[in-house]
């Protein structure tokens, strides 16, 4: 057990004991069109489609003071005037005991107060545009127990960014009053300007006896939130506030308990874009408990079938925890980046899909959510212009590209990565046969395959010097822009990435029979592999990052006085095959021996203090932050897949941990660590800052999908191919056996592998229901529904 609580594999849960861990640990409520986002002291808030056009109510995050309020809160009131809430906050009277429940799709709060018993269930069901509350109270006192529940959350102003630039004016463009036949609260967000138009209410089970829709007159004058007035009074006033204002729900219940009797009740928040007559009828949809507890099962039902397509049992339980339960979980959370908001990012911007960040996101989910995959594939193929250059940002609702980061050098390597995942999955290569027209009016219609090989004959046409791809505005990492000097400068890292993609678009091609696209792929393998182990480019020790056009030192050289080494470039050398046997090998023991600290190893050493030079201004992170010499966990993943292509199974799953959230939490220390130890971080901090293995930025990150791949398929080593599964494991070399089931393609496998002579990698002999094949990939033409595999190393 941690610090502040623990994993419950069974139930597949976190449970959290403490009411204060550093920051506060977030769960996801979601079916994709509507969210809530809750802590384990029920602070959050909901939203409809996007976090940041279509927020429901307020919250407060670390930025803030005081931080994850409000939430969805249920004040109990004994009635002598005592008062307990069983989340903790904001009330903080002590309990006899508590837990949040971190499930997947649903937190449960259990508590205890005087005998009495609370189980409080927050869930959002598949279907509905709802979050519903469910409180069970259970009187264990020997005598009646008459008691008041009163929910409450604040009403915000749908569109985020006004909350703090425009609220003096636009409450007044609210509405919030009591509607007897909702048996709840309806508030309408009436400003001209602004979409969508939706309607948002929350109401009861059960019959209220008073209610408060102005904030003014639930907390009062001399309350506060922990003791608002009214309900310090003991009843609500029954405000109404149909002209604008501070706009709250606030629902009133009383029950008096028998000895050992329970009670529910049910809150229902919620919106509909239509009007609140369909608002009432959901509402009266969940004052049914059994519908509620349907609703419920269901949502657990399908979490269960989800991470069903890959389960694994491991020497390692932290990684089969992480494989089996939390990183498909936020795989699922993260290809949806609309939602990205957390305790700590304000969920304010645009949301929309970029090619780049959306195409990873998408990887993990051709397993694991195949349709939502290739949807959100096909329309990123849409948003390519003639030139090949893909738009970088778009609005999916609205269909327009955006102007976020308008042109980026690498873009067009993001889609062939996900595309060769999606056909190796399903097998289903037609897809690469849709027509799909070019961005814009009266443009060209060319097959899904064309647009993959446009995109990379693109980048292959702006190049330089060393015959190396220019970087564009940016390339994957963000923050080299600040070191641009006349557009002129090449990115060894898009030239790595370049020779990875036409590897994968040529097998793609040579599969469709086209023979032309397939023969450019090779040309272009051939040409980069020579220019990236040139003398301009391979340093002596290991491979540059970002190259200039005059004399001036590149970036990750021995020539520059910072930013010597840049770990990307070592990695995707590995990666695309383009380092020679013993280079390989060479440059990733420099980026250990430059780059690796406890918690993962450095973007690039040494961190920037003046950029471009030691004595100018810093125009970037401080130093050992982030990009500037942090533990960028995304980059760190590529670390990892390299080690295993390179067949080092000790140094791939020691590194693996590193940012395995519940191992590095553990590691270092959940103080130190900070963030949940069921969630991926974007990064670490790391030396010369002084709070070095921090972690920073939970839940959305390329990192996610990343971990995911290289976990299950790198080191596990069950790989998809156009071929059928293959078998290449590397894994650490105490590891005797361990065992994955997987679904794939209508069967499902169940794999197991036996490393007796402690390697590392490598498979010597496989059978297939008790017959022996040839070489690693299991053949597709099997009977039956259920496949035996024995892989021997």
């Amino acid at each position: 057990m941690g610090k502040y609580g623990y994993f419950d594999d069974n139930a597949r849960e976190y449970i959290v004991k403490k009411h204060f861990p550093p920051v506060p640990w977030m769960n996801f409520l979601t079916n994709e069109d509507f969210t809530a986002i809750i802590s384990n002291n029920a602070g959050g808030c909901a939203f409809y489609k996007e976090s940041g056009s279509g927020r429901l109510t307020r919250y407060n995050q670390t930025r803030q003071i005081p931080m994850d309020r409000p939430g969805f809160y249920f004040y109990i009131r004994e009635e002598d005037g005592s008062l307990w809430t069983p989340h903790y906050e904001p009330v903080r009277t002590p309990l006899e005991h508590f837990s949040c429940r971190h499930g997947l799709g649903y937190t449960v709060f259990e508590a205890g107060y005087k005998g009495i018993e609370s189980n409080l269930t927050y869930f959002v069901p598949r279907d509905e545009s709802v979050l519903l509350w469910k409180l069970t109270l259970t009187n264990h006192r020997s005598v009646p127990a008459s008691l008041s529940t009163i929910a409450f959350s604040e009403f915000s102003m749908l569109k985020a960014n006004r909350e703090p630039l425009e609220w003096a004016w636009n409450r007044f463009y609210t509405s919030s009053t009591f509607d007897a036949e909702m048996n709840g609260i309806a508030y309408d967000y009436h400003i001209f300007e602004d979409l969508p138009k939706i309607k948002v209410f929350m109401s009861s089970s059960v019959p209220i006896v008073a209610y408060d829709c102005n904030r003014d007159a639930f907390i009062g004058r001399s309350g506060t939130l922990e003791l608002p007035d009214a309900v310090k009074a003991g009843k609500l006033t029954n405000s109404n506030l149909p002209g604008g204002g501070y706009p709250m729900g606030g629902l009133q219940n009383t029950m008096t308990l028998l000895p050992g009797e329970s009670r529910t009740v049910v809150i229902t928040l919620g919106c509909d874009p239509g009007n609140f007559d369909d608002c009432k009828v959901i509402a009266r949809k969940y004052r049914d408990i059994r519908t509620v507890d349907a609703e419920l099962a269901r949502v657990k039902a399908y979490w269960k079938d989800y991470t069903s397509v890959y389960q694994c049992d491991l020497p390692d339980k932290d990684m089969e925890r992480m494989l089996n339960i939390w990183n498909p979980y936020n795989c699922s959370l993260g290809f949806n980046r609309k939602m990205s908001m957390t305790s700590q990012t304000t969920g304010m911007g645009s949301g929309g899909v970029q090619t780049r960040d959306s195409s990873q996101d998408s990887m993990s989910l051709v397993s694991l959510d195949t349709e939502r995959a290739k949807k959100r594939m096909a329309h990123i193929m849409r948003y390519q212009l003639p030139s090949g250059e893909y738009h970088s940002s778009f609005d999916m609702v609205a269909d327009v590209a955006t102007p976020f980061y308008a042109v980026r050098s690498d873009n067009a390597f993001w889609p062939v990565f996900t595309l060769y995942g999606l056909i190796a999955e399903t097998g289903e290569d037609e897809f690469l046969d849709r027509v799909i027209p070019y961005y814009g009016e009266n443009t060209a219609s060319v097959s899904v395959l064309e647009h993959l090989a446009r995109g990379l004959m693109y980048v292959k046409s702006l190049s330089g010097k060393n015959g190396i791809p220019l970087i564009v505005e940016i390339d994957w990492n963000d923050n080299l822009y600040v070191f641009s000097e006349d557009g002129k400068e090449e990115s060894v890292m898009n030239g790595q990435q370049l020779v990875y993609a036409c590897r994968l678009l040529k097998e793609m091609a040579e599969h469709k029979g086209h023979l032309q696209i397939a023969e450019w792929c090779q040309a272009t393998i051939d040409e980069l592999t020579a220019s990236l182990n040139s003398d301009g480019v391979w340093d002596g020790d290991w491979y540059k990052r970002y190259i200039y056009a005059g004399d001036r030192p590149a970036l990750g050289s021995k020539a520059s006085p910072e930013g010597k080494i840049f770990l990307n470039t070592q990695s995707w050398a590995v990666i695309s095959g383009t380092a020679p046997n013993g280079r390989d090998i060479h440059c990733m023991d420099k980026a250990a021996e430059m780059l690796g600290t406890p918690y993962g190893l450095k973007l690039c050493y040494p961190a920037f203090t003046g950029i471009p030079t030691p004595q100018d201004p810093l125009w970037n992170n401080g130093p050992g932050i982030r990009e500037n010499g942090g533990v960028f966990h995304h980059a760190h993943t590529w670390a990892i897949m390299a080690e295993t292509v390179l067949g080092r199974g000790d140094i791939a799953h020691a590194y693996y941990r590193q940012t395995m959230p519940n191992a590095a939490s553990t590691d270092r220390g959940e103080d130190l660590y900070l963030n949940e130890p069921y969630a991926y971080s974007s990064t670490s901090l790391a030396d010369p800052d002084a709070r070095a293995g921090e972690a920073d930025m939970a839940w959305f990150s390329g990192t996610v999908t990343w971990m995911y791949l290289v976990g299950s398929q790198n080191i596990l080593g069950i790989q998809p191919t156009m071929q059928g599964l293959k078998i290449n494991p590397c894994i650490p070399s105490d590891w005797r056996e361990y065992k994955v089931t997987r679904k794939y393609r209508g069967k499902t496998y169940e794999i197991m592998v036996y490393n007796p002579e402690g390697v590392q990698s490598g498979v010597r002999r496989i059978m297939v229901n008790g017959n022996p094949i040839d070489g690693n990939i299991l053949p597709l033409n099997i009977e039956g529904d259920t496949v035996q595999v024995i892989a021997i190393m």
